[in-house]
């Protein structure tokens, strides 16, 4: 259910429509494709906004995808987008085009709670970076999309506003951390979304809800605007900040906006495409319907023209997967309050709560937990050490493509709860951290794309890996790939 508190512009003034086109048509659109509408004037940014806020109105009590909406400074901004347009002003390739954000992200004036229940009534002064920059290109801030705690699961049950459910089936998790994310742009509340990805954040939702997403380069500099104003930035590394879409188009865009790269390369020719393909990373395989996914998308590609080879991984899955474990685990402990960092309950923390929702995966972090300064910068050698090794590896290839988890989105549980791959219970992390978490710490720009769907009709999507700093060139070679597939994205038919 969507709530709202006086500080939070919520709107009162009914839904009006006076569209040229069905309502539904504006809501499966590309953020691409109503943005040339809005400029053609077939429709107008009212239109597309009040479309999605019915669709919102409609089908969000039973995916709770979105937990805030700025309704009236939405409307203002969209009737002041169609009143710049009569004068002939364009405010950026996003003019008009509505969008959300994780809750994770500081919006002005609206309502973030990061997931921690004593922020429940924050109300932020700045927009986070990522937004402003977004704004700046024309868009239209509708609200703030469903997170777990602290943003930290696979899952997404939020400490206030409750549980996040799968647009594809709403008795399985739409992942986490950026669950909210992909579930809205699944169910059609918004053609565009930002989420923040440090073991899979991004990259889980996508491919538990069929679209596609962007975890960046990583940057030398720390996230800003992720995190409540009176708490230390102590993490410093791998946590990335990227766009969600249904298209690789609309994350280019997106990505033109947050990467100030106005100019995207073109796509390339499937024949200039080397693709090696490792079809499972630390000794974990996948199910039965991700390995037929991942063989017909290598046929696909195949068939286009492309070079796809199947290859081991690059780098050593185990030592990567070690590497990210000791730096995140001295980064969120550095993080806690003083009296939690002392030995005896700095152990209780990792050994207990930790270790009881994340099993074998906390035991890692818990020994990054206790390092030393000298422990942590060896940490740090070892991650550029092996952020090197992936770039030797891409001298030969132009991408490498593995699957994102061992299995298509679960049904809802506890967090640490086991998991079922093929009728064999794991612990609750295996399907997910070692493809997650050994490949957010080299730093290198991942595109999850859709890709398929498992027998029962969950998507399920791939991650395609590129060489540091090409992000621009991923996207446009993912949308060569995208073409090749069949543009596997589309809405979860709700109410079918």
């Amino acid at each position: 259910m969507l709530t709202s508190r006086p500080s939070v512009k919520a709107g009162v003034r009914p839904f009006r429509f006076c569209l040229p086109v069905p309502v539904s048509d504006l809501t499966s659109c590309s953020a691409a494709e109503l943005a040339r509408r809005i400029r053609a004037r077939t429709c107008s940014a009212v239109d597309v906004l009040e479309a999605h806020l019915a669709r919102i109105g409609r089908w969000n009590p039973a995916v709770n995808a979105v937990v805030t909406l700025d309704v009236e400074r939405a409307r203002n901004r969209a009737e002041a987008a169609d009143a710049a347009l009569d004068r002939g002003e364009v405010w950026g390739p996003l003019h008009g085009v509505p969008f959300t954000v994780k809750d994770q992200f500081s919006t002005a004036g609206l309502r973030t709670t990061y997931a921690l229940p004593r922020y429940a009534d924050h109300v932020p002064k700045a927009d986070a970076p990522q937004v402003a920059r977004l704004k700046d290109a024309g868009a239209v801030l509708m609200g703030k999309t469903n997170l777990p705690f602290a943003a930290y699961d696979w899952q997404c049950v939020h400490p206030n506003f409750g549980r996040a459910n799968n647009p594809w089936d709403l008795a399985r998790t739409p992942g986490g951390s950026s669950g909210g994310s992909a579930a809205a742009l699944a169910a059609g509340f918004t053609p565009l979304e930002v989420g923040a990805d440090v073991g899979g954040s991004i990259r889980i939702p996508s491919h538990f809800c069929g679209v596609a997403g962007l975890r960046p380069t990583e940057s030398p500099e720390p996230l800003r605007g992720i995190r409540p104003p009176d708490r230390r930035a102590t993490v410093r590394h791998i946590a990335v900040a990227g766009p969600m879409a249904r298209t690789v188009e609309d994350l280019q865009r997106a990505w033109a906006a947050l990467g100030d790269d106005a100019d995207p390369p073109s796509v390339p020719a499937p024949e200039s495409l080397r693709i090696a393909v490792t079809p499972d990373l630390g000794g974990v395989p996948v199910d039965t319907d991700t390995q037929r996914v991942l063989r017909n998308a290598r046929g696909a590609w195949h068939r286009a023209g492309c070079v796809v080879k199947r290859r081991p991984a690059p780098v050593d899955i185990e030592d990567a997967f070690d590497t990210w474990a000791r730096i995140q685990g001295f980064e969120l402990t550095a993080g806690l309050p003083a009296p939690l960092r002392t030995a005896p309950l700095r152990e209780l923390v990792w050994q207990g709560y930790v270790r009881s929702t994340f099993g074998p995966l906390a035991g890692r972090m818990a020994r990054g937990a206790r390092l030393g300064p000298r422990g942590y910068f060896a940490a740090l050698d070892r991650k550029e050490a092996l952020a090197e090794t992936l770039g030797h590896f891409f001298d030969d290839w132009d991408l490498w493509v593995t699957p994102v988890a061992a299995t298509p989105a679960f049904s809802h549980r506890s967090t640490g709860t086991d998991l079922d791959i093929e009728g064999v219970s794991v612990p609750y992390a295996l399907p997910i951290a070692p493809y997650n978490c050994p490949t957010a710490v080299l730093g290198h720009p991942i595109l999850t794309l859709p890709a398929g769907r498992s027998a029962d009709g969950r998507p399920i999507g791939l991650q395609v890996h590129a060489r540091h700093g090409t992000d621009a060139a991923l996207l446009a070679a993912g949308r060569c790939l995208e073409a090749a597939l069949g543009h596997m994205s589309s809405l979860a038919p709700l109410g079918t």
